[in-house]
């Protein structure tokens, strides 16, 4: 049985690799986990793997940021981990993880796949974090074998680097998404699943699924639906992050407070998006996010901000892409999808559209990369 250590926070162990796991899992692998617990989602984890026999799981001290001095303990945690076990293969993720695990693994003989799922630099973005993120990128890339993206951008932009003598570059559509866990609902179901939000019969429901930080920008959100003017539009926000008292305070300010509802963190995500009648996001940056896939497969429009993750995902004829500066071009957007005729037809567009993404074909495209590398 070929053994994969697997590095990443335990946010995205829960949001992008259980099914993976379990795949590499009954495809004659044992996979152990090392998180950081940035998001207190490890109890989830072991949860949801407690059926794997062959998983096992471990958290390092690591933050996001950088600059913490604290990764170096985390760092050798990691080397620590590396050392005691016999590694047939590295799968690690994110800019601070993904740096540490390579670091620590560099003398280990053991091949590394880092999987981007979107670099922290980007056009548009502050010019100091760029060059910080883009030079981590670049001295990590050496320590590398395989380089993975999941957006055609990221995938030219990692080109540029050097990778180990023998290293390649590859790239996947997304991390995957269950399809099979999301679909829309007859007309008797919808009535339900609305009553039980509070949304009314005449109502037009905006959702954007997402942690409240500034990245997801959801502002712009709050102000665009303010500056339309139209009490009959909602703004549901599923998700929970450090903005969030920020973004209840700009509602009230700006007197839309009956019209934003934070529903906070959900586990029942897939069965109240048919509820909806658009899905958002107002991202600065994304790789390529699973949430506007799952509203599609749902069969959501969509109304997106201008980035690499969302452009590789919605087309002209299931949505609207706006500046995520621009306010006005938000509203623009809003107004063109209050016609029910016009969200229906982007809807089923969208149902078709996101088959591109479906999980059985990622799982089968990065598990034929692993498989090359043992």
């Amino acid at each position: 049985m070929k053994k994969i250590l697997l590095t990443c926070t335990d946010l995205m162990a829960v949001q992008f690799f259980i099914d993976h796991i379990k795949f590499w899992s009954t495809n004659g692998c044992a996979v152990d986990i090392v998180c950081s617990p940035v998001g207190n989602r490890v109890d989830e984890l072991i949860k949801k793997l407690e059926d794997l026999s062959s998983a096992t799981i471990k958290t390092v001290q690591l933050s996001r940021s950088p600059v913490k001095l604290s990764n170096l303990k985390g760092y050798k945690q990691l080397k620590k981990i590396i050392k005691e076990a016999d590694y047939d293969l590295i799968i690690t993720n994110e800019p601070v993880m993904g740096l540490m695990t390579r670091l620590a693994a560099r003398k280990s003989g053991v091949k590394v796949i880092y999987i981007c799922h979107g670099f922290h630099f980007f056009k548009g973005n502050n010019g100091i974090k760029n060059f910080i993120f883009r030079t981590i990128e670049k001295f990590a890339a050496r320590y590398t074998d395989i380089l993975v993206t999941i957006n055609h951008e990221d995938f030219e932009a990692s080109k540029k680097f050097k990778l180990k003598k023998g290293g390649s570059f590859k790239y996947i559509p997304g991390i995957g998404v269950n399809l099979k866990r999301f679909s829309p609902v007859n007309a008797e179901k919808r009535e339900e699943l609305r009553n039980a939000l509070g949304i009314k019969p005449n109502e037009i429901a905006l959702v954007a699924v997402a942690e409240l930080n500034q990245n997801k920008n959801q502002q712009i959100l709050i102000r665009g639906i303010a500056k339309l003017k139209n009490n009959n539009i909602k703004l549901f926000l599923v998700g929970k992050g450090d903005n969030e008292e920020n973004l209840v305070g700009l509602a009230k300010s700006l007197g839309v407070e009956n019209q934003v509802v934070l529903l906070g963190y959900r586990h029942d995500v897939p069965q109240i998006l048919p509820a909806f009648d658009i899905g958002t996001s107002a991202s600065k940056r994304e790789g390529l996010p699973l949430n506007l896939i799952e509203e599609m497969a749902s069969g959501l429009p969509i109304i997106a901000s201008i980035n690499r993750g969302h452009k590789e995902i919605v087309q002209e004829k299931g949505g609207f892409l706006f500046n995520a500066n621009d306010l006005d071009s938000f509203v623009n957007a809003l107004e063109s999808l209050l016609v029910a005729d016009k969200r229906i037809e982007m809807g089923k567009f969208n149902i078709q559209s996101c088959r591109r993404f479906e999980l059985e074909k990622v799982e089968s495209m990065l598990f034929k990369i692993i498989e090359e590398e043992f």
